[in-house]
């Protein structure tokens, strides 16, 4: 009795599929709504400085990172889809989720991409103050932690051989 109650509650994990991808679904719609207000707004303006190409570039920025979260929304969803519900999902190899490992490192991969991307908008709209190195330390730390300890982890995987 206690294995079929097992069995079966791994499609609990069911509400953190869906709720993970409308997550996803809502960030992607609204990224999108996004690029269109800030062509809009481009095109009514009609300011062509460098001042406004600069407001331009953040914001692109700033939905490149709305895209990225929603995509490592899709990544979970897709993840734990496959890892408690069906294996066989026709998806791309790269996205293919045999263990949580997997699906930890797809996800660190992004992680680590959604940080430059914010530092690169930080980067984009600096005015000279020495904030800016806190916030480049911060994320360098955060991108050398995870390295390490990504590499620990690995080498302490038994390999063919061991």
């Amino acid at each position: 009795m206690i294995s079929n109650i097992l069995g079966t509650s791994r499609f609990l994990i069911l509400l953190a599929v869906l709720g993970t991808f409308v997550a996803s679904a809502t960030l992607q719609v609204f990224g999108l709504l996004r690029v269109i207000a800030v062509i809009a707004d481009l095109v009514r303006a009609g300011d062509v400085s460098a001042t406004a190409s600069k407001g331009l570039i953040a914001d692109t920025v700033a939905i490149i990172d709305i895209f990225l979260i929603g995509t490592v929304l899709f990544v979970i969803s897709a993840g734990l889809y496959q890892l408690f519900v069906q294996s066989d999902l026709p998806l791309p190899r790269w996205l293919k989720i045999e263990s949580l490992d997997d699906l930890k490192d797809n996800l660190t991969e992004v992680i680590i991409v959604a940080l430059l991307v914010a530092f690169l908008g930080q980067a984009v709209e600096w005015t000279g103050d020495i904030a800016i190195i806190g916030l480049g330390l911060g994320v360098s730390t955060v991108i050398v932690a995870v390295a390490v300890l990504t590499w620990v982890s690995r080498s302490r995987e038994p390999g063919p051989g061991r």
